[in-house]
């Protein structure tokens, strides 16, 4: 293997690496506060105490709402679609669970409920002029529920008017909440609470809580901007203020979006960390005490077309390569997975046709790239002669290269060719193989799922044995290397060391990548292993 070749998969590897453990963030006008929530250190510990933000002090102040003996809690208010399963309390006319009937855990039985264990959602705190902050969470709302059983409305009255919060199931994974005040108080705003965050949907997850820190996100679109934040970006508590035009909490595969209508004000996002989840609480002004908002909820996974369907810009919040410009490659992967999802069962065997398809696409450079390498160790030795003669003339040495590869017809940079457009293409079908919820608990011969990481390691491993045996190939023969000169056999001896090191490398950056990729790169490598065998059989 050329030097070239060698130093641009170890500085492609790298970036990918970067890619895969980091997470960079284009701001917008943002006040950070100094109060720390919770660090990235409290994973060790994953049962952590949340902190809400306070922009100001809760106060108990007197709402002047009369008692109702007959008023009781009731925390088991259901609404129920074909796609999901809503459960309410009049304790605060809040959310209290959002089961997924389509999606269950590892053991098949257990639906997966987007909002964690005894946490509330949709939590509403009144603003009064003088800033302080009155919360409806502790109030008993009075309810009915349609006769459809498709909407709930929740119901607050004090001695000066009406607090209504109305939710409505629609299709799939949507709801619409109105919140309505009829001179209940005197209020300049309120703040809409999502601090319940996203609950853990995978066992991987719930097994290894770091995992969280790059797959957990806010993420938002403010004054036509996005803004992201990882749970590991999220050790302090973010303010971001501007035209709000839709928020979002997710998690691997499932997110809960939100969105107003034109005449509401969101003009601002509180994100921090809640016990060890991303959540956020939007701020809303209000012109006067009687209005009547409406908020449109998406709810469940993330599924491409739902995403697009539910809000313009929405489909943003998909993972997409860490080089945008493959988004296009990636979406086409991802079309392709599907097609071949319409007749094979198994993502597995798709993944190794697609492996196999690729290879043989990329053979024709393949072919070349060797052909070039094999060329380069003719001219080797003209090279140096070259470089002896024209040692203190390096624009003459230039111009004479140029004149010796053109009249050998080769290419200094033919060997890096086949890797240059491997990493591109391993770039757009890692997101669709880690985050594609298709993909979701996809399993494969031992492999129980195809977007977690391999814990036997058997891919890993097979993975660099065949990339050492490949690259074993593309080394010169002993015979070639007694024909060197003493600085040729030099070099060669460092890219032995390279023979070792690379597949060494690469298995402790993949070991810990989907298994589906993995998988991907070892069905590449053993059909290049292969090829490489018949190639270097011809040409010696």
């Amino acid at each position: 293997m050329e030097k070239r070749t060698i130093l641009a998969l170890i500085l492609i590897m790298i970036i990918f690496w970067i890619s895969n453990e980091f997470i960079w963030k284009k701001p917008v006008q943002r006040i950070q506060s100094q109060e720390s929530v919770n660090t990235a250190e409290e994973f060790a510990d994953p049962v952590g105490v949340g902190t809400v933000p306070e922009a100001s002090k809760v106060i108990e102040e007197s709402l002047n709402i009369p008692a109702d003996p007959d008023l009781e809690i009731n925390e088991n208010i259901i609404l129920e679609n074909e796609k999901m399963i809503i459960q309410f309390s009049n304790y605060g006319g809040v959310i209290t669970s959002i089961k997924m009937k389509n999606y269950f855990f590892n053991d098949q039985e257990t639906h997966v409920d987007l909002i964690p264990f005894e946490e509330k959602m949709l939590k509403v705190v009144l603003e009064t002029e003088d800033q302080n902050l009155i919360s409806l969470s502790h109030q008993v709302f009075d309810y009915n529920i349609t006769q459809n059983n498709s909407g709930v409305t929740f119901i607050l009255r004090n001695d000066t008017g009406l607090f209504i919060k109305k939710y409505l199931l629609a299709e799939d994974y949507n709801l619409t909440l109105n919140i309505t005040s009829e001179n209940f108080t005197r209020i300049s705003g309120y703040k809409l609470s999502l601090d319940t965050g996203i609950a853990d949907s995978e066992d991987y997850v719930i097994e290894h809580p770091k995992e969280k820190l790059r797959d957990y996100k806010i993420i938002s679109q403010i004054n036509n901007e996005i803004e992201k934040y990882s749970l590991a970006k999220l050790k302090d508590k973010q303010e971001d203020i501007g035209k709000v035009d839709w928020a979002s909490i997710r998690s691997k595969y499932f997110i809960m979006g939100i969105y107003a209508d034109n005449l509401v004000n969101i003009n601002q996002i509180t994100s921090f960390n809640n016990n060890n989840s991303p959540a956020m609480e939007l701020n809303i002004d209000i012109p006067r005490e009687t209005f009547s908002h409406d908020y449109f909820l998406y709810l469940g996974p993330l599924i491409p077309e739902n995403l697009s369907a539910y809000r313009s810009g929405f489909k943003k919040v998909m993972e997409g390569p860490f080089i945008e410009i493959l988004r296009p490659v990636s979406n086409l992967f991802s079309a392709i997975f599907r097609f071949f999802r319409g007749f094979i069962p198994s993502y597995g065997i798709i993944i190794i046709i697609i492996s196999i398809l690729l290879k043989f696409l990329l053979y024709p450079l393949t072919h070349k790239s060797f052909e070039s390498t094999h060329k380069m160790q003719k001219v080797t030795p003209l090279m140096k002669e070259l470089q002896a003669k024209y040692k203190k003339d390096p624009q003459t040495l230039n111009q004479e290269m140029r004149k010796l590869y053109k009249e050998h017809n080769v290419s200094p940079l033919g060997g890096c060719l086949p890797m240059l457009l491997q990493m591109p293409i391993i770039f757009a079908i890692y997101p669709v193989i880690r985050y594609s919820i298709d993909m979701r608990q996809s399993s494969f011969l031992w492999l129980s799922d195809l977007s977690e990481p391999d814990k036997t390691l058997i891919l890993p491993i097979a993975m660099a044995v065949f990339m050492f045996i490949q690259q074993k190939l593309m080394s010169p023969s002993k015979d070639k290397i007694a024909e060197m000169d003493e600085k040729q056999q030099a070099a060669q001896q460092s890219q032995k060391m390279m023979l070792y090191i690379m597949p060494v490398m690469m298995f402790f950056i993949f070991k810990s990548l989907s298994a589906g990729l993995v998988l991907y790169w070892t069905v590449f490598s053993i059909i290049g292993t292969i090829q490489q065998y018949f190639i270097k059989k011809k040409f010696d």
